[in-house]
């Protein structure tokens, strides 16, 4: 029976050999599929960081997923969720699903999750759960991690801007009482500037962090997460109506900018 040090010597070879050693997508995925435990997983992603899809990626949460995972570990994770998320950009909705429920499974030290990522969960949960019907049930979270995230999602509240007051104070003119300010949605725990629960009608005063820069014809579009936002709570049941700021920015009197919300609050 070889020493210990001389096993912990060859496991170190055999990482540095999965490491370093140039393979093509199919070797990399099966050596992932045959790593052995977390430090040879670990070893895999740093040598072939840059040659990794998803998946590769969905394939190394998953193996993640029934290993030991240790504090020793939390840097090259926290590589490995960097990269992850760079991969998520590009995935269609059935790779990003594997990916996903690879992370879920990994159940990483809480420490690494900050709010945005959980608030990126929550997000995709919110997708499964409303969109993807009975497929997608398979892929959703524990109770207990799903609320960690919906909590994350609570807590990035922000309090009202001076564009939204301008334009709730213009709507209470309009309308009268009845609109509640930063509204929590019970069910996707979004926060609506301006929300008429009985109708399940939203406003949503969409500040310059709502769009993209101008294109060459001067359009502002709204950004990936104004549009998820929008998706979401139209998939629950809501009616979005945005108020951009580029468009409230034009009125200089309270009476252009009650007939503007006249106008857009008229089918209600």
């Amino acid at each position: 029976m070889a020493p210990p040090i001389l096993n912990e010597r060859r496991r170190d070879e055999r990482q540095s050999s999965a490491a370093g050693e140039q393979l093509n997508a199919k070797q990399l995925n099966g050596r992932i599929s045959h790593a052995s435990g977390t430090d040879q997983l670990l070893a895999l992603f740093t040598g072939h960081s840059a040659s990794l899809n998803h998946i590769h990626a969905a394939n190394l949460w998953n193996k993640l997923g029934k290993q030991r995972i240790e504090r020793r570990h939390e840097e090259q994770l926290e590589r490995l969720v960097q990269r992850t998320l760079d991969l998520v950009q590009s995935c269609e909705a059935r790779n990003l699903a594997n990916v996903a429920h690879g992370v879920a499974k990994c159940r990483l030290p809480d420490p690494m999750w900050s709010t945005a990522h959980r608030c990126q969960l929550h997000q995709w949960q919110l997708w499964l759960s409303l969109e993807c019907g009975a497929d997608g049930q398979q892929h959703l979270l524990p109770d207990p991690q799903r609320q960690l995230c919906c909590d994350a999602m609570v807590a990035t509240i922000a309090r009202p801007s001076g564009l939204q007051r301008s334009v709730a104070d213009a709507l209470a003119a309009v309308r009268g009482p009845g609109f509640e300010e930063e509204y929590v949605e019970p069910r996707t725990s979004y926060s609506l500037d301006l929300a008429l629960p009985s109708s399940r009608i939203a406003i949503e005063v969409d500040g310059p962090s709502h769009f993209l820069l101008p294109d060459g014809w001067g359009v502002r579009k709204p950004n990936g997460p104004t549009l998820l936002k929008r998706r979401l709570l139209a998939a629950a049941g809501w009616r979005v109506i945005s108020v951009p700021f580029y468009e409230w920015g034009r009125f200089t009197t309270a009476n252009d900018r009650q007939t503007y919300l006249e106008r857009a609050v008229a089918p209600l």
